[in-house]
């Protein structure tokens, strides 16, 4: 099964009193997915159900859509890497799930092969997240980590 999220992250009215239906609304947000396939479907599909459901009620829906973050793809090759140098470090390496959040690395994994790992935070809320929280004692796993990369990919002659 194939998933897609379409998060409205604001909504604004043409009307600031708390007793007048507003003129207008307006609606912003994100479509998030895993297979680009799925981000296509959505995007064609978005102003028609749009449309269709402000019809239903006697009124006018526009859609702009502006496609934002490509899906993010991890290399097997550089997660295998990555994830040998975390058992490494740490002695463990667990899978963590696909994300969907938007991540600009997306853009140079469509590029160059390569891995986003999550580093791990413990017990907070996540990143994005109002109640988010970073833990300062992940940083000398963090840097451990990328430390014994270097040391992998860039050997001393």
């Amino acid at each position: 099964m194939k998933h897609a999220v379409l998060s409205v992250t604001s909504f604004q009215t043409s009307s600031n009193a708390h007793n007048v239906i507003p003129a207008q609304v307006f609606m912003r947000g994100t479509v998030r997915t895993l297979d680009a396939e799925i981000r296509e479907l959505v995007s064609s599909r978005l102003a028609s159900v749009a449309e269709g459901t402000a019809a239903a009620f006697g009124a006018k829906a526009e859609v702009t859509y502006m496609p934002g973050y490509p899906v993010m793809t991890n290399s097997a090759e550089q997660t295998a890497f990555a994830a040998d140098v975390a058992k490494a470090v740490s002695g463990q390496c667990e899978d963590a799930p696909q994300v969907m959040g938007g991540e600009d690395f997306s853009y140079l994994l469509n590029e160059r092969p390569g891995a986003y790992i999550l580093v791990g935070n413990g017990e907070t809320a996540a990143v994005h997240n109002p109640l988010y929280n970073f833990n300062d004692e992940a940083i000398p796993a963090g840097c451990s980590w990328w430390t014994e990369i270097v040391e992998r990919r860039l050997p001393l002659a």
